[in-house]
């Protein structure tokens, strides 16, 4: 509302300045301003309004739980903590991360028998293609929360009337400045199972990797490699793990095509893993969220990323066509009708050490209306 009143007093001052009683000695023709000047003043008062974005998360109700839940990882979750949780208590009660007393393992082994057992059945599993039966909602089922200080869908020109993204049919993630370009170790080269070169990318910060590992298995059903990852770290205990495991790594046998939407258009990629912790980290400046890792057979940069986007249906044909009017928002067509299926509002924050930090929120044009799709915010620490 701000942003609309701002606009209205602009040319409400154009229109009394311009528009006041002449002067015998005035020249009549001076009435009107040129439309040079029009545009400079609206253009100059536009680049004062800064965006702000007041996101406050997806609504806790059945839909978000739903989303969220991956039924088959709900026993190593449970199992794990209480293993961990268990180890921590007694390592801070003697005072020391060593524990040689039998009497301390005869308490905390059983979880960890427990939990190591439900990972080993987990994997069984899911190598054999077993998926959840549990209904999974679509990502524009969330109902996305702002506060009434948001001005972000203000910033955003009109939707036109687009069917494109109705049915939901997809899976999103917001891009640039959320996602990152991996390196290979040794001076190595990544490649593709055919051995092509290729490039790396991961993301775990924006919302929707919250969701992605259900919507995957729901939609596509794919068989997958479970393999290990090494402890967790924390500040106040030993190394976070269950008989050395500190998070499980979904290796997609056949990789999940997909769509890099960037500034060069669609570009065809791959999602072939997610990683997720078996405990939160508890280490500050590190994102507890799963851990999205892309391939791409063309060479791109992070920042060339403005978003990610999975076709469920494999016959989908992606264009996308961006429009960058300024450093604060894009639109994007994706079927090149000439209406703006995505857009995207960046925004920046004063963080806790006074740095300036970026947030952004990503949307779809759902039947002509703006619909908020992701948000990302830069990890706020010291």
């Amino acid at each position: 509302m701000k942003y609309r009143l701002t606009l209205i007093s602009i040319f409400s001052l154009l229109i009394l300045f311009y528009c006041k009683p002449k002067t015998d000695n005035e020249d009549q023709t001076t009435a009107i301003p040129p439309d040079s000047v029009v545009t400079e003043v609206v253009e100059a008062q536009l680049s004062a309004v800064k965006v702000k974005i007041a996101y406050e998360g997806v609504a806790n109700d059945s839909i978000r739980l739903a989303m969220e839940t991956f039924s088959p990882l709900h026993d190593i979750y449970t199992l794990s903590r209480q293993a961990i949780y268990t180890r921590d208590s007694i390592e801070r009660i003697r005072g020391t991360l060593e524990l040689s007393d039998l009497q301390d393992s005869l308490v905390f082994a059983p979880f960890e028998t427990k939990a190591y057992e439900a990972m080993l059945a987990y994997k069984k599993s899911m190598q054999a293609g077993t998926a959840p039966h549990e209904a999974c909602p679509e990502l524009i089922q969330l109902n996305r929360v702002t506060g009434t200080e948001d001005s972000s869908t203000y910033a955003l020109p009109p939707a036109g009337a687009s069917q494109l993204l109705t049915d939901g049919n997809f899976f999103f993630l917001g891009g640039r400045p959320f996602i990152y370009k991996l390196s290979p170790e040794d001076n190595a080269v990544y490649t593709s199972p055919d051995g092509k070169p290729e490039t790396r990318f991961e993301c775990s910060v924006t919302e929707n990797t919250n969701y992605l590992l259900k919507s995957i298995y729901h939609a596509r059903h794919p068989k997958t490699t479970i393999a290990f990852g090494p402890p967790l770290r924390s500040y106040d205990s030993g190394p976070q793990e269950v008989n050395g495991i500190g998070t499980i790594i979904h290796e997609f046998t056949s990789r999940i095509p997909l769509y890099f939407l960037t500034t060069r258009g669609a570009v065809p990629a791959h999602l072939i893993s997610i990683t997720v912790k078996i405990v939160p980290e508890s280490l500050g400046c590190v994102s507890d969220q799963p851990r999205i890792e892309f391939a791409c057979a063309t060479s791109l940069e992070s920042e060339d990323i403005l978003a990610v986007y999975i076709p469920y249906q494999g016959d989908s044909k992606v264009s996308f066509t961006v429009n960058n009017p300024n450093s604060t928002v894009w639109t994007a067509d994706l079927n090149r009708d000439g209406i703006a299926d995505i857009a995207c509002v960046s925004a920046t924050f004063e963080g806790i050490s006074s740095d300036t930090l970026a947030e952004v929120l990503w949307f779809v044009n759902i039947q002509g209306t703006w619909q908020i799709i992701d948000w990302g915010q830069d990890l706020d620490c010291t």
